[in-house]
């Protein structure tokens, strides 16, 4: 039996959905056949298609039968279909700007809202990746900036651009690591495996001031060390990476974004 939920976003079995493929459902729930489906989203049938396999795969069912006027949704199918309108129907309450960011970010962004938002309008999440980039993918939010830039590379069919960079400082005190909350703390364990280093998480902090007494190693990021008054040794291993803001077009969004980008951030 699957199961088929809407959390934030649609997800089928626990596999969440992605926009157009949730919206391809959607578009033949509400038109009837494929072809009417594909021109309302403004895709071609088999690109229309394409989306409703993979809907299929995540399902691990069939999502459509073949009807009197041809393909349609199956109980499956319409099950999708109705928790994703369910689902529109909740997000068309929010009106307003909604953007995101991390402790991380949180200077960066507010810097650009002083420009972008002189009226204080926007509605503003200050969470950690994980909360951020669901609540995006669920439509909740137009703009994020991220921590982790594999976040963009993973979200499929959005927009993302490049609004500034840090460092990944590489604390090290042994095998026994400690991962912080906030940061790209994938990029510091990916160069362990990739260096084929032993290593080991055994918590993860929310606070930097827990994790920097902590006597664990572990991976920070030196622009918010800087901002909350510590000081670096200068000697520390570090990653480059860059901070990348994920976003949907909607009015206000492109204020924002040019209030960002380093040669207008304020």
């Amino acid at each position: 039996m699957s199961k088929v939920q809407a959390s934030l976003t649609v997800q089928v079995n626990g596999h969440v959905l992605t926009d157009k493929q949730a919206k391809a459902v959607l578009a033949l729930y509400l038109n009837g056949t494929q072809r009417g489906a594909a021109r309302s989203l403004g895709i071609s049938a088999p690109v229309l298609c394409r989306h409703l396999r993979q809907v299929e795969v995540k399902a691990g069912a069939p999502i459509m039968e073949c009807g009197a006027r041809g393909t349609v949704l199956n109980e499956l199918g319409e099950t999708i279909a109705k928790e994703q309108l369910a689902l529109q129907g909740k997000l068309k309450e929010r009106q307003q700007l909604a953007v995101a960011c991390t402790p991380l970010t949180e200077e960066l962004l507010m810097h650009a809202l002083n420009a972008a938002d002189p009226k204080g309008e926007a509605d503003m999440v200050i969470s950690d990746d994980r909360h951020n980039i669901t609540d995006f993918r669920a439509g909740l939010l137009d703009l994020v900036l991220l921590d982790d830039p594999i976040y963009a590379y993973e979200s499929e069919g959005y927009n993302w651009e490049e609004v500034g960079s840090d460092r990944l400082l590489h604390v090290r005190k042994g095998e026994d690591y400690a991962s912080f909350r906030y940061g790209p703390q994938r990029l510091g364990f990916l160069s362990l495996e990739a260096e084929r280093k032993p290593y080991r998480v055994v918590r993860t902090y929310s606070s930097l001031g827990a994790l920097v007494r902590s006597g664990h190693s572990h991976f920070v990021s030196e622009g918010l060390l800087v901002r909350k008054g510590y000081r670096p040794r200068g000697d520390e291993p570090s990653i480059p990476y860059a901070i990348l803001c994920l976003y949907r077009p909607a009015p206000g969004v492109e204020d924002v974004l040019r209030a960002l980008r380093p040669s207008t951030a304020l």
